[in-house]
């Protein structure tokens, strides 16, 4: 089988996944919704998808080959549906995927993408499949005098304060949400940022628990992020309460059944347990 990798600047095609028609798909017959009957009469579901590999939702192994959370579930998606997968990872940015989606150059987006309002007046979000916990790495060193006295969060939403986030992610948003006083400081990924928080010129940097999971875990053949080794004696993870970062696919908003389906999918698989085996198992569980 096939997997193509549908790139900016390259489209490369490595051993790996582009599912065929399993017997469990289904032709479009003269009922079938529009916005379902287009997908099938092409015969390949299209996937957007972030250029980059983001361990444990997309990436490519040591041996060629896809995985993650999100390329299960799209692979899953497209058996059901009968059609090959076409997991183009084209946007240069997350805020790009509802552009691709909204300009009808992918199906749908399902890439480790946050459901923010912003988001939302350009395309349509199924339910969450993911619900990931907010947390800050933070400088031990850095943020020392101003934990004095106890460790609080709110201790940093100060004018003083640099918290670091990937830029053109919901991270953006987050963090002016919940520190709204503290300079907040776009980074080109998350690893840039890390860097700038282990040479002292931030105080947090702020991402999910997807992330921060991956930094503490290591799993043969699976890539790593671009962390110096020692990170954790520098940096602590300090886990956000209550706040979570909902992960959805989004479909073009003139897509009502598409919508449905993905989210009758969704739902389905929570109630037999898959999507919270799929979680625990490249997350680390059981979660709450």
């Amino acid at each position: 089988m096939l997997w193509t990798w549908t790139g900016i600047r390259r489209t490369i095609a490595v051993l790996g996944l582009l599912v065929l028609p399993s017997t469990a798909g289904y032709a479009a017959d003269p009922a079938t919704a529009p916005d379902i009957a287009r997908i099938i009469a092409r015969g390949t579901l299209v996937v957007a998808a972030y250029k980059s590999d983001m361990p444990p939702f997309f990436y490519v192994d040591a041996a060629g080959k896809p995985g993650g959370i999100d390329v299960e579930l799209a692979t899953d998606i497209a058996q059901r549906l009968g059609v090959k997968l076409n997991y183009a990872r084209m946007a240069d940015n997350f805020d790009d995927l509802p552009h691709l989606v909204a300009s009808r150059k992918a199906d749908v987006a399902i890439s480790y993408l946050s459901r923010t309002l912003r988001r939302a007046a350009l395309v349509r979000f199924t339910q969450p499949y993911a619900r990931l916990r907010q947390t800050l790495m933070v400088n031990r060193t850095k943020t020392a005098p101003l934990f004095r006295g106890g460790e609080r969060v709110e201790m940093l939403n100060d004018a003083s304060v640099q918290v670091g986030v990937e830029d053109g992610s919901s991270y953006v948003d987050f963090a002016a949400e919940r520190l709204p006083r503290a300079q907040v400081k776009p980074y080109p990924s998350n690893e840039d940022a890390i860097a700038a928080l282990l040479a002292g010129q931030l105080h947090a940097v702020m991402v999910d628990e997807g992330f921060s999971y991956s930094l503490t875990r290591v799993q043969a053949g699976v890539p790593r992020y671009r962390v110096r080794d020692d990170w954790a004696l520098y940096v602590k993870i300090v886990p956000l309460t209550g706040a979570r970062d909902p992960i959805a696919m989004a479909v073009h908003r003139d897509d009502p059944n598409w919508l449905a389906w993905l989210d009758t999918y969704i739902a389905d698989r929570q109630e037999d347990g898959t999507l919270d085996r799929l979680l625990d198992r490249h997350l680390g569980g059981p979660r709450k």
